[in-house]
């Protein structure tokens, strides 16, 4: 995974001037916090794209595309996270279907589609690594009322409605 996030850009101690996306986020609404702004500092404008484009229960050759300045426009999916998980959320770019991505307070990393929620990891580093190299199972944590879970849960860990 180290070669993928290198070719994408990053290096050990790559900082991004954040200042356009800190106002851009703000302006939209956005309570930023500090995980959030150490990782997307770190990681902010890389597109990484994938090691392993089959996992387990899915298959994804689609980049993670870490462009948290696009989020100003998804504050109702901020709104349906922080129902379903009682934590804050920032926008951290795009993932698998083009689904948005968000870090919670925590650093946990879900991404949402179309009224699926799946989990990414329980932290920043886990969540890119899975994004770029998934070897366990993809979960959705959340579907919309009347929406089919993609993909199927896992035994134990099935969606919620809400």
């Amino acid at each position: 995974m180290l070669e993928a996030l290198e070719a994408a850009g990053w290096r050990s101690g790559r900082r991004a001037d954040l200042s356009e996306i800190e106002d851009a986020l703000t302006r939209a609404g956005y309570v930023l916090h500090e995980r959030f702004m150490s990782f997307a500092a770190e990681f902010a404008g890389l597109r990484v794209e994938p090691v392993l484009v089959e996992g387990p229960n899915f298959a994804n050759d689609e980049p993670l595309w870490i462009n948290p300045k696009h989020g100003v426009r998804y504050l109702d999916e901020v709104r349906t996270l922080r129902e379903i998980t009682g934590e804050d959320w920032n926008p951290v770019g795009w993932w698998l279907s083009n689904s948005h991505v968000f870090m919670g307070s925590s650093g946990r990393m879900l991404a949402h589609l179309d009224g699926l929620v799946w989990e990414l990891g329980r932290t920043p580093w886990e969540s890119v690594e899975f994004a770029v190299m998934p070897t366990r199972p993809l979960v959705c944590l959340w579907s919309a009322p009347g929406r089919r879970p993609w993909p199927r849960p896992v035994e134990g860990r099935g969606p919620r409605n809400t």
